[in-house]
Order: structure tokens, then sequence, then C-alpha cells
């Protein structure tokens, strides 16, 4: 089993839900956390949180859809540890609930941008140290929604279409140099942040629901495989009825 002490992760969207709690595990398990949210607070919250369990967090504040700034978490992660060891892009919204046909073309754009474009100029921009140090991993979050269409939902659907395949273009592309690309594709996770049940969030009665934690337990999983596996894709469903 691979040893993840004074490895370094980058995680988008790292502020609350899924990445707050895969950059929680990541910390706890040694790992140096670059935690990348566009909210400030959360960002603080969750690097105090780390810090009180003795881990190391840098918090950097970006929007995952501008290249510049997606440059600047590389070269902020490089400057404050020298390497870049996984790359997390989880990091995305929901997108419009709308027709196609009454779907805004700039809330279709702004899902692209922020589901797609987004892991695209994040891996873009740790590629060439993970090139250099001839070992990374990069590990896209996508959706069910990203192997089957559902009405009313078209530009996200798209966006995880899309993201696959992105994720396999780059596989075949780097897995030679010791680069894995994986994806994970949840269920619905319970729609949590770091102070707890989102406002307004109410779970359908007798609907199952993965928790955030249990992505965080699928990211370990990837990253303790042996050198001599990889796993491209994984499903992972919520298996009991949520209770809260």
């Amino acid at each position: 089993m691979p040893a993840l002490e004074n490895q370094v992760a980058i995680v988008t969207g790292a502020g609350r839900g899924a990445g707050r709690a895969i950059a929680l595990r990541l910390a706890r398990e040694g790992m140096s956390v670059v935690a990348v949210a566009r909210t400030r607070e959360h960002l603080d919250q969750l690097a105090g949180e780390i810090a009180a369990a003795n881990g190391v967090c840098e918090a950097i504040s970006a929007d995952v859809a501008n290249p510049a700034d997606a440059r600047h978490i590389a070269a902020q992660a490089l400057e404050r540890f020298g390497r870049i060891d996984v790359l997390v892009n989880n990091a995305g919204i929901g997108g419009p609930i709308s027709s196609v046909d009454e779907t805004p073309v700039d809330e279709w754009r702004r899902t692209l941008d922020v589901n797609l474009t987004g892991p695209f100029l994040c891996s873009q921009a740790v590629l060439p140290t993970m090139k250099e140090q001839r070992s990374g991993h990069i590990i896209m979050i996508s959706s069910g929604a990203g192997k089957q269409g559902y009405p009313n939902m078209a530009a996200y659907c798209a966006s995880k279409f899309g993201l696959h395949g992105l994720a396999q273009s780059l596989a075949a592309e780097v897995s030679d140099l010791n680069i894995r690309v994986s994806t994970i594709l949840p269920g619905s996770i319970a729609a949590t942040n770091f102070s707890g049940q989102r406002k307004g969030w109410i779970p359908r009665p007798g609907a199952k629901y993965l928790r955030p934690e249990d992505l965080a337990d699928a990211i370990l999983f990837l990253l303790h495989q042996p050198p001599s596996a990889w796993t491209q894709e994984m499903s992972l469903w919520p298996f009991k009825t949520w209770q809260g």
C-alpha cells in the first residue's frame, strides 16, 4: 500500500461538502493539502480545522474556470511544497434546471466552464510537474449524470459526459509517464457543508444518499492501490436509506 505521508494533494471545491471531507481525510493521512474554493470563509474554516489536528493546509481562493487562477493554484503548490502528487478535480455546480429550449446560454456556458473547463485547466496546470516527477494521480469527480442524460439537466449532463472524454483521453496520453487518471461517478450526496446541513435542503423520504465522507473513502482507495493496478472508473452508489 503506497504511503501518502509527505505527498501533496490539490483539492478543488474544498470549501464544503465532499470536497471538504476529502481535504480533511487526506490531511489526516499525512498529506499536505492545497485547498481551493471561491469562498474565503469556508477555506478559513477548513484550514483552521486541519491546523488544529496538526495537519498542513495551503488555502487558495480561486475560480477554477479562470486560466490564470488555475496556473496560480499549481504555482502556489510548488512554491509552498515543491511538488504535486495528486489533483482532485472536485469543484462543480449543478447548472440550470430547465429544458434545452429554455436554458439561457450564459448558464449553459458557466456550467461547462466550471464542470469541464475547470478540470481541463487545473489538469493542464499540474501536468508539467507530474511529467517531470514521472508520477502523479489526477482524479475527476463526475456523476451518474455523466453516463445517463436526465430531463431538464442538459447542461450538467453534458459537462459530466464531457469530463469522461477528457479523463479517458488524458489517461491515454500520460499512462506511460506513471501518471494515473481516474474518474469517480458518485450517486446523490447528502447536501451538507462545513456548518452542517445546507439551508433549504430536504432529503426525499426513503431516498438513499452518500455521505461526503464516502467520497473521501473512495479517494483513499484509489490512492492506496498498489503500483501494479489502476482503477480508471469507479461507480459509487448509496447503499442505505438516508438517516441524517
